[in-house]
């Protein structure tokens, strides 16, 4: 008993002790202020990207950290820090320290063994120096393991000509024989779309991001380079080149984390395990000029009437009726098929027909030139003729002009004369609203009952008594049909309303387009305008369109070519000086685009209603 209470008291002893001296560490441990650095490997390859982790530990905090400065190594902070509060009690006092974690990226320039000197903490006034930490980098491999380029299809293009281009983004599979893994296709696409925003991607920008926005990557093809192994993904889009020589799109730029290391984590519930990588080194490749050039069409050989197509083209035209009266509409249908499929149909132009000697004398044109509408690999213009005498018995052959890319010659198609039949009228449609009477002085005139027939219309306005009303009566006359046509314009007004969902943004598109152009501080922002002022008046969703888009609404909702043009002119523009550079802003004062505003508003276009869930 005695030994029994003996070996207890010392053991109460010995915990008082332990106790103690835990305390005793504890207090240590909680006024340590001090810094300390984490690394995931000390062993890099040349270029391969490091995380490394300070961690500084105060009781408020640090004021600061400072990274070494190292021949061949780069060091660079990442936005944002882990802090983490403890409180302990000693003794009854009760003590606050904060623990906050700094990420740094570390990449190596070159090969070698370092010693990673002292970073440096401020902490209550007082410097703070982390341990020095041993670094092994080594040679990396020669191959590149990102290549971008850029390319257009066809290479060689006309001015007019329809073409691409396309960005091909070529990277190497990570291998692990740690692990015996090799990147796939999907993982690799994964590591080039998951620092977009960080790329320079030019007028790949919003493909690549709608991609990522949709879950949706290109197909990877996998082929062999200098005896490497890549996967090479292609992204196109059109391209409407502006001016010749070779297009400049400005820098184009693919910034990635390639895998430098993986390591094998347990899920919480320790069934299983998965890859993860574990460090990674900062990846760069930027595109060289693209291998594209832009020719502009020959000036020596054009023939007379050229308005610049470029293409191999068949034309065709109709009329209808085919007979007519003096002065009478025809309409004339000109159909326009691009045979090869290189044309840009949407800056096609129909034919001069007032240029042409043939219709000269014999047809009244309208002066502005007929709109058209594109349909697959055709082009439809409509034109309204009016016969000026009844000598004409045909419509002439129709030319167009246009320069063929793939032989690099001048090429003219006709259309056949259409047969018509076209016969004297008493009354003869000079203008579209005045009316002249033939020989009408010469009519033999015959009264009937009080009526004089054949009369001119200066007879006419003589012949006969007046009658007036009092004022009394015609307010009388006047009131029931004026609040009847009050009645009809509001219900009418209201059924507008019910099928046409987006009519409020349909009225307020020009003002609200016309305000953005006076705000516009870059081209992209008037280029919006624009698009968004002919999205919200035809109904479509907002950022729907192209350039080449707005042209086919335009066509088909019967806008005139001058108007067309306006709107393309003002979208080159803006274009250019967004992918070119500011420096080439050509409509920095935004005068293009606000006159090609003015016009699409000033229209009477055929805009179509917009129903739940798109235009009609």
């Amino acid at each position: 008993m005695f030994i029994s209470s003996t070996q207890s008291i010392r053991a109460a002893r010995l915990t008082r002790a332990i106790t103690m001296l835990c305390m005793l560490l504890i207090a240590a441990v909680a006024h340590g202020d001090g810094i300390s650095i984490r690394m995931d490997t000390q062993q890099v390859d040349v270029g391969e990207f490091v995380r490394l982790v300070v961690d500084v530990e105060g009781e408020n905090g640090f004021e600061s950290i400072t990274e070494p400065k190292v021949d061949g190594l780069l060091f660079r902070r990442l936005p944002g820090q882990q802090t983490q509060t403890s409180i302990s009690i000693v003794n009854g006092q009760s003590k606050k320290r904060m623990t906050s974690s700094a990420t740094f990226e570390l990449i190596a320039t070159r090969a070698g063994s370092y010693s990673i000197p002292p970073f440096v903490a401020m902490i209550g006034g007082r410097a703070y120096k982390s341990n020095p930490i041993p670094l092994s980098v080594k040679p990396g491999n020669d191959a590149p393991v990102l290549e971008v380029s850029i390319e257009g299809v066809p290479s060689t293009v006309y001015l007019g000509q329809k073409c691409a281009i396309r960005l091909t983004i070529s990277i190497k599979p990570f291998r692990s024989r740690e692990f015996s893994y090799v990147m796939g296709e999907e993982d690799s696409w994964n590591i080039i779309q998951a620092d977009l925003e960080q790329s320079e991607l030019g007028p790949f920008k919003q493909e690549l991001l709608r991609l990522r926005r949709e879950g949706q990557r290109p197909a990877g093809e996998r082929v062999l380079v200098a005896g490497e192994e890549y996967y090479r993904f292609r992204i196109e889009r059109e391209y409407e080149p502006i001016q010749p020589g070779t297009p400049d799109f400005g820098v184009i730029r693919i910034d990635l984390h390639y895998p430098a290391s993986l390591s094998r984590r347990r899920d919480v519930f320790g069934l299983g395990s998965q890859l993860q990588v574990a460090s990674s080194r900062f990846v760069s490749a930027t595109a060289a000029l693209p291998n594209m050039t832009v020719h502009a069409v020959p000036a020596a050989g054009q023939p007379r009437g050229y308005a610049g197509a470029v293409g191999s083209f068949t034309i065709r035209a109709t009329v209808a009726p085919t007979t007519a009266a003096v002065g009478d509409p025809m309409t004339l249908s000109l159909e326009i098929i691009d045979r090869d499929g290189q044309a840009d149909l949407g800056a096609l132009q129909a034919p001069d027909l007032s240029a042409e000697p043939a219709f000269s004398g014999s047809f009244k044109i309208p002066a502005e030139r007929a709109a058209g509408r594109v349909d697959g690999s055709r082009k439809v213009f409509t034109q309204t003729l009016r016969p000026l005498h009844d000598r004409v018995h045909e419509i002439p052959a129709i030319s167009l002009s246009s320069f063929d890319p793939t032989t690099q010659r001048f090429e003219t198609v006709s259309t056949d004369p259409i047969r018509i039949e076209v016969h004297a009228s008493e009354q003869v449609r000079l203008l579209d609203d005045s009316l002249a009477a033939i020989d009408a002085s010469q009519q033999p005139k015959a009264k009937v009952g009080g009526l004089v027939a054949n009369a001119t219309a200066m007879e006419a306005a003589s012949v006969g008594s007046t009658f007036r009303l009092a004022p009394w009566s015609v307010a009388v006359i006047a009131i029931p049909p004026v609040a009847a046509s009050l009645l009809f314009i509001a219900r009418t007004r209201a059924q507008a309303a019910a099928r046409d969902p987006l009519r409020r943004r349909r009225l307020a598109a020009a003002a609200r387009s016309k305000q953005r152009l006076d705000a516009a501080s870059s081209a992209s922002e008037r280029q919006a305008a624009l698009l968004d002022f002919i999205t919200d008046r035809a109904g479509l969703p907002s950022g729907a369109l192209t350039r080449s888009d707005a042209r086919k609404v335009l066509a088909s909702v019967g806008a005139t070519d001058a108007i067309v043009s306006a709107l393309d002119r003002a979208l080159e523009a803006s274009e250019h000086a967004t992918y070119g550079g500011g420096s080439r802003d050509v409509d920095a004062n935004g005068a293009l685009a606000k006159e090609a505003l003015r016009q699409l508003v000033a229209a009477k276009l055929d805009w179509p209603l917009a129903q739940q869930g798109g235009a009609r």
